[in-house]
């Protein structure tokens, strides 16, 4: 099997992580840092914010079908973000993440690796379909429900919002809290989505294989590293600014 890169995948991910760090600048300067130039700024990053983890999952899940083995590359992540975790716990405990996009995609890794041949059963249209539909109905699972709000609602147990041992499925007590938050419901069937529709991504026209825009595709090759340095650069950034202009730093 070739292990040949495909550009045009790279370079999708390569516009995740602009958007990304973008939206993790403006955030940190204005809600961590509390400097109300960047206000308006990130009140209208909030709207778009959205766009990001459902391209980058998906963009993930599209990938699995490229990489030899996604088990070991599941379990990295899921090293990198437990260390992750562990780190903002001393340091910046207000922020920590407990299972975050990493989190999420080191499980998803894992599970869909150890799932991949009755996954790769599944028929394309059917899958498409489903993943679409469940990623909907689930959308709202931390709301307390399952369904279409306005058309069709579930309302699910209060037992499953008791405790934070569930918080990587999507219930969790009211006094959970994480920076960064992706469970599986109902993220994992947008994963799922990219598995299913990115089944033959090796038998794209070379012209999508071939580069289009360098430096996005070595962004998107080099997401992982950008995703673990952006954010110390970011808060580091943010307390030489605070400190120059005289606001008082968290």
């Amino acid at each position: 099997m070739s292990k040949k890169r495909i550009n045009i995948i790279d370079e999708a991910r390569g516009f995740c992580v602009i958007l990304m760090v973008i939206y993790h600048l403006l955030y940190s300067l204005s809600v961590i840092f509390g400097i109300e130039a960047f206000y308006g700024a990130f009140s209208t990053a909030r709207v778009f914010q959205p766009i990001i983890p459902i391209l980058f999952i998906f963009i993930s899940g599209v990938s699995f079908n490229l990489s030899q083995n996604n088990i070991k590359r599941g379990l990295i992540l899921l090293l990198i973000s437990a260390l992750i975790t562990v780190t903002l716990l001393i340091f910046m405990p207000e922020q920590v993440i407990w299972f975050g996009i990493l989190h999420f995609l080191a499980a998803a890794n894992i599970i869909c690796g150890l799932l991949k041949k009755p996954i790769g059963r599944i028929p394309f249209a059917v899958g498409t379909i489903l993943c679409v539909f469940l990623f909907l109905f689930t959308y709202n699972a931390q709301r307390g429900f399952f369904g279409f709000e306005g058309i069709f609602a579930y309302s699910l147990p209060r037992q499953l919002y008791s405790t934070n041992f569930l918080a990587p499925l999507g219930f969790f007590a009211r006094d959970f809290r994480s920076a960064d938050y992706y469970p599986f419901l109902p993220w994992v069937f947008l994963f799922l989505l990219g598995i299913i529709v990115g089944r033959n991504v090796r038998d794209l026209p070379e012209s999508l294989k071939r580069p289009h825009v360098r430096p996005l595709a070595f962004l998107g090759r080099h997401a992982l590293f950008i995703y673990l340095v952006h954010q110390p650069i970011i808060v580091g950034a943010g307390y030489l600014i605070t400190a120059l202009s005289g606001h008082i730093t968290p």
